[in-house]
């Protein structure tokens, strides 16, 4: 439903657990390396892979601070402010699935938002460029052949192979804010998992044959899913059992996040063609906005001001 070549490949960029929490930490005006280091609690070797991909992708720009140039910042280009909207609907997600549910007062997100256009706490939803209706799972079609849902799948998969190392160093002052989100659309094969689910994809067997993922990892990643109340476990058959695993309300929410970066990579990259998606609510192409629920306004950074609660 996402997914060419280069779609896949931006996704891939973006859909990694360092690079969202250091994307987090830009838009939080943390710019330096210790900075990026501390709040996520990476290594130095990762960092500085995840700093250089970014880099190269003209998410992020680097720039001496000190004038023996051997100190940098790293900072927001146009095409990473870009990103923003996506940011802002993980923060609404964690909002309403996440930090609201947890227990734990360390994963409780440490900042509000307040939208400066209307003086209102920001929230946010995914619309239709259009016909400014909600964008979700039910309200957009994919206009391919019927059987083109696997080839795509296979485009992304094949498009995820390399290697994510997750190494860290806790010192017990990271930013948990945006943790559960990251921890989910961050991971390669979870965010697969979300992707096939997205497609229609429900049983074990059809994942196995969709994504050609190992029967430990697929155990373990479907394990976590239904866990964190994403995918919901259902009984098809009694002997011998068999289920399904299906997106439960909690896992749909997660549908408008991977849209927005969808969309992020076809206003970035234009010369990219995407598959066409249709929203059935008015028939035309889809193409998100993210906008804020009081004014209906589209935030940018600048519009954003962030508020660190007692």
């Amino acid at each position: 439903m996402i997914i060419n070549s280069a779609i896949a490949s931006g996704l891939d960029v973006i859909g990694d657990r360092w690079s969202l929490l250091i994307l987090r930490d830009a838009f939080l005006n943390r710019t330096r390396f210790e900075q990026f280091r501390r709040h996520t609690g990476i290594s130095k070797a990762s960092l500085s892979r995840r700093l250089d991909t970014l880099i190269t992708q003209d998410i992020l720009y680097k720039h001496a601070y000190s004038s023996a140039a051997t100190r940098f910042e790293y900072k927001l280009t146009e095409k990473g402010l870009g990103l923003f909207a996506s940011s802002l609907l993980c923060w609404q997600w964690e909002l309403e699935w996440g930090s609201a549910k947890a227990e734990r007062i360390e994963n409780q997100l440490p900042y509000q938002l307040v939208h400066k256009s209307c003086e209102q706490i920001l929230r946010t939803q995914a619309v239709c460029r259009h016909c400014q209706q909600t964008c979700t799972l039910e309200h957009v079609q994919l206009v391919t052949p019927q059987n083109d849902s696997a080839s795509q799948l296979d485009k992304i998969t094949s498009l995820n192979k390399h290697r994510r190392v997750r190494s860290s160093v806790s010192r017990g002052d990271e930013d948990l804010a945006l943790a559960n989100i990251s921890d989910l659309i961050g991971d390669r094969w979870t965010l697969l998992l979300l992707i096939a689910a997205f497609f229609g994809v429900k049983r074990y067997d059809m994942f196995v044959k969709r994504l050609n993922i190992a029967s430990n990892i697929l155990t373990t990643r479907l394990n976590l899913l239904v866990q964190v109340e994403v995918l919901e476990r259902c009984n098809y058959q009694q002997n011998p059992p068999r289920y399904e695993y299906r997106l439960s309300q909690k896992g749909k929410s997660l549908y408008p996040i991977v849209m927005a970066m969808r969309q992020w990579i076809v206003d970035w990259q234009p010369q990219t063609p995407a598959p066409a998606l249709l929203h059935k609510t008015c028939g035309k192409p889809l193409a998100v906005d993210v906008q804020c629920c009081h004014c209906q306004q589209v935030p940018s950074l600048r519009d954003v001001r962030f508020i660190e609660s007692d």
